[in-house]
């Protein structure tokens, strides 16, 4: 990565929208110009050929043809980042190309001392063994997880950038944000909190649901269910024995005791009180990994926990939490129809978001990075793309409360075939514990996936 951008050499294809520029500096592509200032903005275009005038004059690619290579130049993004705090980097999951850029965006961005944090959508009990391959390279239960991987899914290819940047000596602390695989480290982390009290320990202890296997049984997740009601219904009395720090880890691992045990059963897993409970455990962790002020996260998630409108850890993060309220920075996936993803199967997905696939095709030549509340750049018309309503991520808002841009990755493939991508990595295939842990999380998520897509084909266009 150079201090503009990175040439991969792996990368031959020399399609380009735009090339680089006798005037730009080296390692560099066009950029449109400054962002035009608008006293006021006027109503949105609704032709067609007048939305895609305004979309290209202000989208950004991020990539161009240097020579023979491709040319990676993410100025555009560094600098759309500042000075916030957290820099979301949402997908869709099982593609090449979204893990592919996500990395060459965290390493910039380490490279330059913005981040020091790398969070992201893996089980929190993988934290411990990735931060100490992370620190050392040598760690053989966090090599294994890693080396399990597919090569291009964000586990494996942002952690490998956090260890080539350790090696450099910059220290980056992982952050496993997601609930845990079974339920050992919520079960641990309670009865040693339960220590910490006198008279409210055995509302802690006694009914604490103990767990014949990884699999729990009918009769134990009544048990669960019993033990967190009980635990939220004596919360205050519990909480007046603990710091306020010990308060917020009992209720985010009753939480999590609850997400981890009910994950089993598909019925509760695809549902809301499931997906609501797994938000507080994640909204919880970012905290935890982001403690002091001078912290700064490159956090890559589903779309969903990215979303900064409602419903999501990362809407919080910019909302409620105050050392990142109103600094969170959210950039969402766009892809052309025809795309694969690795989803628990391979499956294909139309294209989104349709303003953004109308004004560039369903594959642009390169990828395109743009901002939906930008307004038109000679017009200062409003942006459609931020008004266009997203029905798929959390049924409600436009695409500009939820985002603040687009990455349009062209058609995506699978990541289960890394060598259909335009990069390429090392071939892998995944590891049965965090295998099991995905195929539960991609049957819910792919459930509640076909429910939104349901309601999605039943509103008139």
């Amino acid at each position: 990565m150079t201090d503009a951008g990175v040439v991969d050499p792996s990368v031959t294809d020399a399609s380009v929208d735009r090339q680089v520029p006798d005037g730009e500096p080296p390692g560099s592509c066009e950029r449109p110009p400054a962002p035009t200032v608008c006293p006021t903005t006027g109503p949105a275009p609704k032709a067609r050929d007048a939305i895609t005038e305004l979309l290209k004059g202000i989208g950004e690619p991020i990539r161009c043809a240097s020579g023979s290579k491709n040319l990676w130049d993410l100025r555009g993004l560094v600098d759309l980042y500042g000075d916030k705090r957290i820099f979301m980097m949402g997908e869709v999951h099982g593609s090449n190309e979204i893990g592919i850029v996500s990395s060459l965006v965290f390493e910039e961005l380490a490279q330059k001392g913005l981040v020091n944090v790398l969070g992201y959508e893996l089980p929190m009990d993988f934290e411990a063994p990735i931060q100490r391959y992370v620190d050392s390279g040598t760690d053989p239960v966090g090599e294994q997880v890693v080396q399990s991987l597919a090569p291009n899914m964000f586990g494996a290819i942002l952690t490998e950038i956090a260890r080539k940047q350790r090696e450099t000596g910059k220290k980056i602390h992982v952050a496993a944000v997601d609930v845990p695989t079974t339920t050992e480290l919520p079960s641990e982390a309670l009865r040693a909190l339960a220590q910490e009290l006198t008279t409210q320990r055995g509302a802690v202890l006694d009914t604490l649901p103990t767990y014949a296997s990884d699999m729990p049984t009918p009769e134990e997740l009544t048990r669960t269910r019993t033990y967190f009601d009980a635990i939220m219904a004596k919360k205050n009395e519990i909480c007046a024995e603990l710091t306020p720090a010990d308060c917020d880890r009992l209720v985010a691992m009753t939480h999590a005791l609850w997400v981890a045990a009910f994950a089993y059963d598909e019925g509760t897993a695809q549902g809301q009180e499931w997906f609501a409970k797994r938000e507080e455990v994640i909204f919880y962790n970012m905290r935890m990994a982001m403690p002091k002020a001078e912290d700064r996260m490159y956090l890559h998630m589903g779309a969903f926990h990215t979303n900064k409108h409602a419903a999501s850890a990362g809407s919080r993060m910019d909302k409620e939490y105050a050392l990142t309220k109103g600094k969170v920075l959210s950039i969402a996936p766009a892809y052309g129809d025809g795309s694969v993803i690795r989803y628990g199967r391979d499956q294909r997905l139309p294209g989104e978001p349709r303003t953004l696939t109308t004004a560039f095709g369903h594959e642009p030549a390169q990828p395109v990075f743009v901002a939906t509340n930008r307004p038109g750049q000679t017009t200062c018309e409003t942006n459609p793309l931020g008004l266009e309503p997203d029905e798929e991520v959390v049924g409600s808002g436009t695409r500009g409360q939820l985002y603040d841009g687009y990455i349009h990755y062209g058609k995506l493939t699978s990541e289960a075939r890394p060598n259909d991508a335009v990069l390429t990595r090392k071939d892998g295939v995944i590891g049965r514990t965090l295998e099991a842990f995905r195929a539960r999380i991609d049957r819910a998520e792919s459930a509640a996936l076909a429910r939104r897509m349901k309601v999605r084909s039943a509103v008139p266009r």
